[in-house]
């Protein structure tokens, strides 16, 4: 390098140093002249070999910085791979699992997801507890509900009943489901002990409302259902009958879910004649092991949002006086839990207990349901 730069001194410098010494002839001159050009061609030859080897030396340093970059750019970038993967599994989880806050399926940024992933858990069975939501099926989503094992205790206006009950819905928009509902296979106790088939029930659902939890408003929909005598067997039709209910649902602290259910439905009194009664129904559910499991208390007054209940029985009652009576008002407590095995299936349990003197002495069922 020092080389270098002495040659490019000379290679300026000397035709100023020879000039101010000694007098050159033009012969002399040139020959200076001469020599200077081709030293100067060497020292541009011996610049051009620095410059390369300084390059070089340069490259390999940014060649080891460059990969020692990369490999911490690699790192750096796996893991925020990790933890955005991580962040989504969770997210993801939660989206999924519980029925907490069901609202947020609805948001322009889930909706999307909602629709194209079937999920157990939103809106949820309603054939679990006495209640049901307010929330419908995504659009071309179905459930198959079903409590194979239904159990109605003895009352003294009502026989003993083993139903195996069955609920299929469908999404036909996002806020609008179509259901079909029916008791199924029934078998009756008592001295007139019978057995066959439930009447079926036609039953819409219509989401109203998103839940404003800044505002403490719940979701809200509407229901209604118009039972049959389809499929009927003897000792099972009840005439056609109606019900319409608003359904509700409301976040509470503690990551409590509350489902409550205003309405009225049809029911025959003594001699026949249908008349309008007003119904309540309500459940308190919580989300505990992960969501992966539901505990819920419930209870209802004068019927359940679907028409579950055995009919009353008139056969007892022969006084023409009588006739004209409507049948006594019914309501029952219990609790159960919910165990989602994954995002299509959940199954269900609960017991239930009658609280006034012509409810049912029990009500037990345990089902399941399937998301498509």
């Amino acid at each position: 390098m020092r080389r270098a730069f002495l040659a490019l001194a000379w290679v300026f410098l000397s035709p100023q140093v020879v000039a101010a010494s000694v007098e050159l002839g033009p012969e002399e001159i040139r020959e200076i002249r001469g020599r200077n050009a081709r030293i100067q061609s060497v020292a541009v030859h011996m610049v051009r070999e620095l410059m390369a080897s300084l390059k070089v030396r340069q490259g390999t340093l940014d060649v080891a910085s460059s990969v020692d970059d990369q490999k911490a750019n690699t790192k750096r970038n796996e893991e925020i791979h990790q933890w955005v993967t991580e962040r989504y599994q969770e997210f993801k989880a939660d989206f999924l699992k519980g029925r907490y806050d069901r609202s947020k399926a609805r948001l322009p940024e889930n909706i999307e997801r909602w629709r194209e992933n079937p999920d157990i858990s939103n809106p949820g069975a309603d054939l679990a507890n006495f209640p049901n939501s307010a929330f419908t099926l995504p659009k071309g989503r179905a459930y198959v509900e079903t409590s194979p094992i239904s159990w109605y205790g003895g009352a003294p206006l009502t026989a003993p009943q083993y139903n195996a009950e069955f609920l299929l819905r469908y999404g036909f928009t996002d806020d609008i489901e179509l259901r079909l509902f029916g008791n199924g296979a029934s078998w009756t106790g008592g001295r007139m002990g019978h057995s066959g088939f439930s009447p079926i029930a036609f039953d819409t659902k219509v989401h109203l409302l998103d839940e404003r939890e800044d505002l403490f408003l719940p979701a809200a929909g509407f229901e209604a259902y118009i039972q049959t005598e389809l499929l009927a067997s003897r000792g099972y039709s009840q005439g056609t009958n109606a019900g319409l209910s608003m359904n509700f649902d409301q976040s509470l602290p503690l990551d409590i879910d509350l489902e409550y259910n205003f309405g009225a439905n049809q029911v025959r009194k003594f001699n026949g004649d249908p008349y309008w009664q007003f119904n309540f129904q309500w459940a308190l559910q919580k989300d505990v092991f992960d969501k992966d499991v539901a505990l819920f208390i419930h209870g209802f007054y004068n019927a359940t949002s679907l028409p579950r209940l055995p009919a009353t029985l008139a056969i007892s009652i022969d006084d023409p006086q009588f006739l004209g009576i409507k049948p006594p008002q019914i309501a029952a407590v219990g609790g159960g839990a919910l165990w989602t095995l994954n995002s299509r299936l959940v199954l269900w349990g609960q017991a239930s207990g009658g609280v006034t003197h012509y409810s049912p002495s029990v009500i037990t069922n345990f089902g399941f349901a399937i998301a498509f």
